[in-house]
């Protein structure tokens, strides 16, 4: 089987032919499983996501939790002399999403460095953070000299076979993906008009001002210039970096009031969940 493509970011957004090594025919069910459910975990880093994300992931045996899968989708979209702009990324996470929460990987495949063969990868970002993804169903045999990164940590696997990853999430009774890249809440509403899905909102947030502590914490050497400001006590307002948080605050809210306000297509959809509660 020839490897996947990259994704070309530049063209057109196209709809991707799914792969016929996945069980097709189980992704175009025309109406909800009965009681199925389909979460979006979205925040921004340092708000606690990866915490609140395993309230789900140690649901075990009815939930299938993907940790944030969009990485590989951001890093092949910045990849290059030009990358992409914002606004293209966010139909392509939107489209990604949407394969995912019908346990398609192939639209995920075609970023993942390097590409899978046969859909099987030693590179899945952060696999071990997916209980589903370490089963014994999912755990194939231990390949000599094929170095796993993001191996599984309660028992010894080989590199991640996507097909048999897409079997596991079929027989899954809730789906949840955790996700610290999608930006404004408005650009998923096809999701919840999809009736394959019956999708859910969890919009995380913290005061920013602790999720600024964090970032200079955990990030020291991209914050540098924050700590001079704040030992100075001088911001300068015009600052790209400043701008650049003000943004995601911005982004923040206009997403809180979006889910808050309960138009139509977020009616019993969203929750907006404080850190400061969750803690």
């Amino acid at each position: 089987t020839e490897p996947p493509l990259p994704y070309n970011a530049s063209g057109a957004l196209v709809i991707m032919d799914d792969n016929g090594s996945y069980p097709e025919d189980l992704y175009v069910e025309n109406a909800i499983q009965a009681g199925r459910k389909h979460i979006l975990l979205m925040a921004t880093t340092r708000t606690g996501s990866s915490f609140v994300g395993e309230f789900f992931n140690q649901q075990g045996s009815n939930m299938f939790y993907l940790f944030e899968p969009l990485w590989h989708v951001e890093r092949m979209l910045s990849i290059g002399s030009s990358g992409t702009n914002a606004s293209t990324s966010v139909w392509v996470y939107r489209d990604v999403l949407q394969h995912l929460f019908l346990c398609n990987f192939s639209m995920l495949e075609r970023f993942i460095s390097p590409p899978p063969w046969d859909h099987i990868t030693p590179a899945l970002f952060r696999r071990e953070s997916s209980k589903a993804l370490c089963e014994e169903q999912v755990c194939s045999p231990v390949v000599k000299d094929v170095f796993e990164r993001y191996h599984c940590k309660t028992r010894r696997c080989g590199p991640l076979n996507l097909t048999l990853a897409s079997e596991v999430c079929l027989g899954k009774q809730h789906r949840v993906i955790k996700t610290v890249r999608v930006r404004q809440l408005d650009t998923l509403r096809s999701l919840a008009d999809d009736p394959r899905l019956d999708i859910r909102f969890i919009q995380l947030v913290r005061d920013p001002r602790a999720i600024l502590a964090s970032r200079m914490v955990a990030f020291a050497s991209k914050y540098q210039n924050w700590k001079s400001w704040a030992v100075n006590g001088d911001v300068p307002i015009e600052d790209e970096e400043v701008k650049r948080l003000e943004g995601n605050c911005n982004n923040i809210r206009i997403s809180a009031e979006l889910g808050l306000s309960q138009p139509e297509w977020l009616k019993n959809r969203y929750m907006l969940v404080r850190y400061e509660d969750i803690a």
